[in-house]
């Protein structure tokens, strides 16, 4: 009886032994996120965007109450970075922003206008509104038949009352510089109704130009109501310059010139906008950066203004900083408003 309560015992012991141990492996390490030091020209959105993360998760971590206010050499803490990214719903979903344009939804996710509109079925692709939701067809499909060809836009305009060359640009999802060009148009203010316009074919869009070597960077802080003009990492100028009034604020964002012009007219406000360079749509207008604008006759607007909030959302500086930035400047600049 001894000798069978002994291998009982053994065969227990060594049942207990073969049992993998539970709660005892190491648990991996808690991701503790990534640390961005801050650069010249660098936004908190752009950073979000970056890393994959939320703008709300990278303020609370650091304790930022306005995603305007970092300043070069900041330590940000990205908490997160090094979680893989979850894979984007197919077909994703864009809720339109005030300003916006269907082209620039379009190259904002790579698809064709063309796709977008289909996607869409959207009958008047110049009227989207403010809110409305947008499926963005997938870039990645395959095995699929080609769309059918659709019909290319006009070859010729005629311009009707109220027109204007950035709206016909716009309409046609090319740019001012090229409509212009196309018909040899010194002053792209100065177009009649009854002319005919001729609208080129596959005009390059601004974005996909390449900017000269050691190219320019421009950013526009409301908050600070200053503005900065880069070449690089180098500062070139820093002065003091006007956004948006209450009721009329300038839109924050990455985008670039997508027209230039010596002198253009403000049909909606009644003067002239000397140095224009448009920076993208507000509705059925284009809001820019110029200089101190004046009414026929010569009768200065906002004459001692730079530096409050004045204006009606475009960005406003001085005679001779609008000149300087206009001379300097290209259509595919890149410009920051934050």
């Amino acid at each position: 009886m001894t000798d069978v309560r002994r291998f009982l015992l053994a065969f227990l012991l060594i049942s207990i032994l073969s049992v993998p141990a539970l709660g005892t492996a190491q648990a991996a390490p808690l991701d503790q996120g990534s640390v961005h030091v801050v650069k010249a020209g660098d936004s908190l959105s752009a950073i979000a965007r970056q890393y994959g993360v939320s703008l709300q998760t990278i303020m609370a971590a650091n304790n930022i109450s306005n995603p305007s206010l970092i300043y070069a050499g900041q330590r940000l803490v990205i908490p997160g970075a090094n979680a893989p990214a979850p894979a984007p719903a197919d077909p994703a979903v864009h809720v339109v922003a005030g300003g916006e344009t269907l082209s620039a939804i379009a190259q904002r996710y790579g698809v064709s206008l063309q796709a977008l509109i289909e996607a869409n079925s959207l009958a008047d692709p110049s009227r989207i509104v403010t809110g409305q939701r947008l499926t963005i067809p997938s870039t990645g499909s395959t095995g699929t038949a080609p769309a059918a060809p659709v019909a290319a836009a006009p070859s010729e305009y005629v311009v009707g009352a109220g027109d204007s060359l950035a709206g016909i640009a716009q309409q046609f999802n090319t740019t001012v510089a090229a409509v212009a060009a196309a018909n040899a148009i010194s002053d792209p203010s100065k177009i009649f109704v009854g002319q005919r316009l001729t609208i080129p074919t596959g005009a390059p869009s601004p974005v996909a130009q390449a900017a000269p070597q050691g190219g320019l960077h421009f950013y526009v802080s409301i908050s600070q109501q200053r503005c900065q003009l880069y070449r690089g990492e180098q500062l070139l100028y820093d002065w003091p310059c006007s956004t948006g009034r209450s009721g009329s604020g300038t839109k924050y964002g990455e985008f670039y010139v997508q027209s230039k012009i010596r002198e253009a007219w403000g049909s909606r406000w009644g003067f002239y906008m000397p140095f224009w360079l448009g920076v993208y749509w507000a509705g059925g207008s284009e809001n820019g950066i110029h200089g101190l604008p004046y009414e026929p006759g010569g009768y200065p607007v906002w004459a001692n203004s730079v530096g409050t909030p004045v204006t009606f959302g475009c960005v406003l500086l001085g005679a001779h900083e609008s000149q300087t930035l206009w001379d300097m400047a290209y259509i595919g600049m890149p410009v920051t408003i934050r």
